[in-house]
């Protein structure tokens, strides 16, 4: 499946770089390549939900529903959970919230609970035990790459054809 950009080939080459190191490392570089892969792969998912926010022309219109001009990944997630998944949407933020969207959103994307707080704990200094497993990282990946599919299908579902222009296997010889 090609992906949306070549700003993603430099995400996903250096993910599978890592993700291949992983296998034949020893413990202490194996940590270091699976926090890059794991840290990449919240990546891949909120660089491919901003592309799609974009394209659409619909960047302006979250920014005013978040109340927030640079929304986190969640948020963004949210906000796109409910206009295009949600079938009785909520009419702000504080609503959304309030209706359990953290909740909704772990059940529909597997992995993003993991995800998410293992971005936000290296982006506040704290190194997340995730990445001590191998098997872990390999499936958190995998489910980056799902959820950006299903985000992919939904918004495709909505109407909108969003062009992908390298794909997966393109970025990884890159």
């Amino acid at each position: 499946m090609p992906e949306v950009s070549k700003d993603a080939a430099i995400l996903i080459a250096t993910s599978w770089q890592a993700l291949n190191r992983t296998i034949v490392r020893t413990d202490e570089a194996r940590l270091c390549d699976c926090t890059v892969v794991i840290l990449f792969a919240g990546f891949y998912i909120e660089a491919n939900l901003n592309y799609i926010i974009t394209f659409i022309g619909q960047k302006k219109q979250m920014t005013m529903f978040l109340n927030n001009s640079y929304p986190g990944l969640q948020d963004k997630l949210a906000w796109f959970y409910n206009q295009y998944v949600a079938r009785q949407k909520d009419m702000n933020k504080k609503q959304l919230f309030r209706h359990g969207i953290k909740r909704k959103l772990r059940r529909k994307y597997s992995g993003f609970a993991d995800l998410y707080r293992f971005r936000n704990d290296i982006s506040h200094g704290v190194i997340n035990q995730t990445a001590n497993s191998t098997d872990k990282t390999h499936k958190l990946r995998q489910q980056a790459k799902d959820i950006v599919e299903s985000l992919f299908d939904t918004i495709e579902n909505a109407g909108h054809d969003i062009p992908r222009e390298t794909t997966y296997w393109e970025a990884i010889v890159s």
